[in-house]
């Protein structure tokens, strides 16, 4: 009989039970079956996942416990006796704390490298970069989307095989103590920060206090850990000297200073390093840096960079998060849509419309949505963007909410423009709006909802080539 590993295998029934220190009453929990991966939703469960029951604010699990046997699940974790003998399930006295069990579980026995990454702006994009990467150098795994909060560090963790290489983490905050938390329960091995800026500061003071809590990431850095941080930032040593109170090993990267070799031009960055020469410039230049964070990493590790040449060259930004895609419109009008919606900061927009500026197009529709959780100063963070905007020149402005109808009616005299409550009415006016072979740039905070729209885009016309 052979010993190798089931990979397939995610946890044992005997695992999860020492783990969560529940009880088994009818001692038929698995019944025999492999748990192949965990869940505490029915929408997104899948056959042979651990669903997890846990009571939210607006939901509760239980409800939905019959739902999830019969798609499929191996088994269930409840907080019902009652409902653990119905269902052949494991009791708990409090399920979340289960599924926090169960990361924390997950996380001691594996062997594999953590790297954990945090930042103002360019997380998720980081992460995904850094999975792709690094799964060309072995098995790996990473935060799903932009679950970077406790539950989703714990969803993240608990679906983590322990035979993998490495495990990719995005860790996110929006208070102080926060990453502290999530630190210590992913203990990583690498810290990478992308950037500190102005995001929350409804919920800070200063930048200052958004730096000092993003620093509190090094809590759970391993012993001999390494911590990479932005040379190009202006909180690069502020954080330092935070980060040498944990490690000695610090990595700068960036374009000023960097352990690789990196030559900028006004329209593209190369990075070179020995034999390994990389032209970047089918990537935005915010990218760009979060790319030689984990290249870095990748170097200080000896992993051989020309493994990963072509799969770098192939890279391009996440969903929301400057992606492109085309569309036909019911007029048969070829439309480009840059899709930067996911959410929006003063950096990130004035990042992404320092890009624009650099292939500056007369074509250009800029849709501009409002920054939300800047506090106060939020109208002061608005009215800045002007202008890079009149620099840009766009064909036509739309702006999106209510804050960031002071940058069209301080632009109205110098370019077309309209602004719109809600999502609801751009949807209603966007086909008069827009001329063939228009660019439209599209960026706000999440809930004002354009992210959304672009989705729609998507579902609603034909996608073009």
């Amino acid at each position: 009989m052979s010993n190798d590993i089931d990979i397939n295998q995610l946890w044992t029934k005997e695992e999860v039970i020492n783990a969560t220190k529940a009880k088994d009453f009818t001692l038929n929990f698995l019944n025999s079956v492999k748990i192949t991966g965990v869940s505490i939703d029915t929408r997104t469960l899948k056959k042979n996942e651990l669903f997890i029951a846990i009571k939210g604010k607006n939901f509760d699990g239980h409800h939905f416990i019959e739902e999830a046997i019969n798609i499929g699940a191996s088994g269930v974790i409840v907080s019902s006796k009652k409902d653990a003998i119905k269902f052949k399930g494991l009791y708990v006295h409090d399920t979340l704390k289960a599924l926090f069990d169960l990361a924390n579980f997950s996380r001691k026995r594996f062997n594999g490298k953590i790297i954990a990454i945090t930042g103002s702006n360019g997380k998720t994009s980081t992460k995904d970069m850094a999975n792709i990467i690094f799964s060309k150098f072995g098995k790996s795994h990473a935060t799903s989307g932009n679950n970077n909060n406790i539950i989703g560090l714990s969803l993240t963790l608990s679906r983590l095989n322990k035979s993998y290489d490495y495990c990719i983490l995005e860790l996110g905050m929006s208070n102080k103590q926060e990453l502290k938390k999530l630190s210590l329960i992913s203990r990583p091995d690498f810290v990478i920060i992308t950037n500190v800026s102005k995001n929350h500061l409804e919920n800070f003071k200063s930048e200052e206090e958004i730096a000092l809590a993003k620093s509190e990431i090094f809590h759970g850095l391993k012993e001999n850990g390494i911590i990479l941080l932005n040379y190009d930032d202006r909180w690069f040593n502020f954080l330092k000297k935070i980060a040498l109170t944990y490690t000695n090993k610090i990595i700068p990267f960036g374009l000023k200073k960097s352990i690789l070799t990196i030559q900028e031009t006004n329209d593209n960055i190369i990075i070179q390093c020995k034999k390994f020469k990389l032209n970047l410039n089918h990537l935005p230049k915010y990218l760009v840096i979060n790319l030689i964070s984990i290249l870095s990493l990748i170097k200080y590790l000896n992993l051989n960079l020309l493994k990963i040449k072509s799969t770098l060259s192939k890279l391009s930004p996440t969903e929301g998060r400057g992606n492109i895609f085309k569309i036909r419109t019911n007029n048969n009008e070829m439309i480009t849509i840059i899709n930067d919606a996911y959410n929006s900061s003063p950096e990130s927009l004035n990042e992404s419309l320092k890009n624009l500026y650099i292939n500056s197009s007369n074509k250009y529709v800029l849709i501009i949505g409002d920054m939300l959780e800047l506090g106060p100063k939020s109208l002061s963070y608005h009215k800045k963007l002007i202008p890079i905007i009149k620099k840009i020149n766009p064909r036509t402005l739309l702006t999106i909410g209510n804050i960031s109808q002071v940058i069209s009616d301080n632009l109205k005299n110098n370019i077309f423009c309209k602004h719109f409550k809600n999502v609801t009415l751009l949807k209603k006016n966007f086909e008069k709006l827009i001329n063939h072979n228009d660019i439209i740039f599209i960026k706000g905070s999440n809930s004002i909802g354009l992210y959304s729209f672009c989705n729609y885009l998507k579902e609603n016309y034909e996608i073009g080539e």
